[in-house]
């Protein structure tokens, strides 16, 4: 259950940075009700429960603490002056009447 547990806190970190907030929140449930399954083979129902939601939990913040990182990481990188405007299009104002 250790590797299962040091697994799903990798997984969540990488998702963090690449996948949607609803998208992890179907599969952290999905994950969390196969854990408790697997537990409740071995335990109570009540304990397998609690340890279902406790992976739940483990994954939503780790989840969130990949995101954060990985905004912190695009918001410091420097743009390259390869990348930077030269010369912006001019915004029309507004519409000229003649």
């Amino acid at each position: 259950m250790l590797n299962g547990t040091i697994i799903v806190i990798l997984i969540s970190l990488a998702a963090g940075a690449a996948i949607r907030a609803w998208a992890f929140a179907i599969f952290a449930i999905a994950v969390a009700l196969g854990f408790g399954i697997v537990a409740h083979q071995n335990a109570s129902l009540l304990e397998a429960a609690l340890y279902g939601l406790g992976i739940l939990v483990l994954m939503q913040v780790c989840y969130v603490t990949g995101a954060f990182v990985a905004g912190l990481w695009r918001r410091s990188r420097k743009p390259s002056k390869e990348s930077a405007m030269v010369d912006p299009a001019p915004v029309p104002s507004k519409q000229r009447q003649s």
